[in-house]
């Protein structure tokens, strides 16, 4: 069932993302489709179905490996979709393109395809350098997180030292008190 669950949500988002440019009105539908799942997901889990047994993991696994590989790939299907499909690159540079009357659509100019690669191309390398700085410059967990989880371990450290502390110091007490009550060794005459 999380396995349908995740893999649901990474198809919606790699179908937003990978074609954000050919299609921009499918976040707002994906944000309405996310809102009745959720409704229905909430209706079967009171009404339907028990509490879902709790699995407790340090991270979502594979998936954020795969999320991270359609975020990186949608860079480059985004550059070539504006280049190759739509008419904006044709605005901004007609010297590439040239009008086909037979088909009445405009056509890449001949000898100007690679200048068009190139400009994709180039146009994705700089997607990515952003996106790079952008993985740089924000970290993974937040500064207040890592302090709390630092102040947390910290804490269940003393407590352990005290612990062993008050452990030790009873078992002392145990020999000294042994130590007191025992009779006296026996004198040799």
């Amino acid at each position: 069932e999380e396995f349908d669950d995740y893999l649901e949500m990474v198809i919606s988002f790699g179908y937003i993302t990978l074609f954000a440019s050919a299609y921009p009105l499918a976040a707002f539908i994906s944000v309405f489709a996310n809102f009745v799942e959720m409704r229905t997901d909430m209706l079967k889990l009171t009404k339907v179905h028990y509490r879902p047994r709790s699995i407790p993991t340090d991270s979502i696994g594979m998936w954020k490996f795969l999320l991270k590989a359609i975020i990186w790939l949608s860079a480059l299907t985004n550059c070539v979709f504006f280049a190759f499909t739509s008419e904006q690159l044709m605005q901004w540079a007609p010297e590439f393109y040239y009008h086909d009357e037979e088909a009445d659509i405009h056509r890449l100019s001949p000898g100007k395809g690679k200048y068009v690669v190139l400009f994709v191309f180039f146009m994705e390398r700089v997607f990515m350098l952003i996106g790079f700085l952008i993985d740089i410059a924000v970290p993974g967990v937040p500064e207040e997180v890592v302090n709390k989880i630092e102040r947390h371990n910290f804490l269940q450290r003393e407590e352990a030292r005290a612990a062993r502390h008050s452990i030790v110091k009873s078992q002392l007490k145990d020999i000294a008190k042994i130590n007191d009550d025992s009779p006296p060794p026996l004198q040799d005459d």
